[in-house]
């Protein structure tokens, strides 16, 4: 799943999608998912392997090796540490305590990031020659602009996983030195959207609300590159203290959240203090008229959209509710 993926990401833009930012956005959080769950696979065979030759005897440093490139530089050391003392024992305790390794995660960390997969972060940075493509975006940071520099980007990636042979075909596989520089890719990638995101504006502030983190990051990159700012909120409790904490210019609400759902938080809102913020349902649930009319009674309620959204749609609809103006470019 992960090479079907990473096909597709450097591949051409099928239909389904509306533009190169919702092809980068959509196939990288995929690519990170099923590169995770495939990390998770390839460390607990390797570690299973390892505990059957220290039962046997034949566990060597070659046998430590192999989890080099899918644990943290701290868990290697550590299993590297149990070794060394000959308790075998301990040894497959600490092995039954590894996680795989998730340069994306690191790289979604505000702060107290990892020195050294930072490094390896920041040398497939430059590898891919992101750093020039935000320079060229600088000089012209439109819409039209941005697309065009993720398409570059995922150019840059198609050669990188060629000259490093990462498989791009369903006739190979993934060894731990190719998972971990994939993985530096997608950080990498990560990265210059983070830049772009927080670099194209700082405008009104828009709260999303939405479960699917997938949804939420498109959402937010959407968002962002119209020049506003951004919170994102997860689940019912969370959207509606951060609508009264920071009080947001305008809410993206999705109607099936956890904890409390979108109806319960339209209610909630309607108190003293929220109740002048324009609210937009954005929903993938089919909604049939007599509900749709009812939800628009809540005087909150400013429109809907379904899912997939449409990013122009989604761009001139917050423009015009928040009474701002549309940025030029878009593709």
């Amino acid at each position: 799943m992960v090479i079907t993926r990473l096909r597709e990401f450097t591949g051409r833009v099928p239909a389904a999608y509306a533009n190169q930012t919702e092809l980068f956005i959509t196939s990288l959080w995929s690519m990170a998912e099923h590169l995770i769950s495939l990390k998770k696979e390839m460390l607990n065979a390797a570690c299973a392997d390892f505990a059957e030759k220290l039962d046997n005897m034949t566990a060597t440093r070659e046998t430590i090796a192999e989890l080099k490139d899918l644990v943290s530089g701290k868990d290697f050391d550590m299993i590297c540490r149990s070794m060394a003392g000959n308790n075998n024992e301990r040894t497959k305790e600490s092995l039954a305590t590894l996680v795989p390794l998730s340069l994306v995660d690191e790289e979604k960390k505000e702060e107290g990031r990892d020195t050294e997969t930072d490094r390896q972060i920041e040398e497939a940075y430059e590898e891919l020659n992101f750093a020039h493509l935000i320079k060229e975006l600088n000089s012209e940071p439109t819409l039209n602009a941005i697309n065009a520099v993720l398409a570059k980007a995922r150019a840059e990636v198609e050669e990188y996983c060629r000259f490093y042979h990462i498989p791009l075909d369903g006739g190979n596989t993934f060894t731990p030195s190719s998972l971990l520089r994939l993985d530096a890719v997608i950080a990498a990638c990560y990265r210059i959207l983070s830049y772009i995101s927080d670099n194209i504006g700082s405008g009104k502030l828009i709260l999303i609300v939405d479960d699917d983190e997938a949804i939420r990051d498109m959402l937010d990159f959407l968002v962002r590159k119209e020049g506003f700012k951004v919170a994102k909120a997860a689940d019912g409790d969370e959207a509606v203290q951060k609508a009264k904490t920071l009080h947001p210019n305008l809410i993206l609400l999705d109607l099936m959240l956890p904890k409390q759902d979108g109806f319960k938080i339209l209610r909630e809102l309607q108190g003293e203090g929220t109740s002048d913020i324009p609210i937009i349902i954005v929903t993938g649930r089919y909604l049939d008229r007599s509900t749709k009319e009812m939800i628009k009674q809540e005087p909150n309620v400013k429109d809907f959209m379904e899912k997939p959204i449409e990013p122009q749609g989604l761009a001139t609809l917050l423009h015009t509710l928040l009474k701002t103006h549309e940025h030029k470019g878009h593709a």
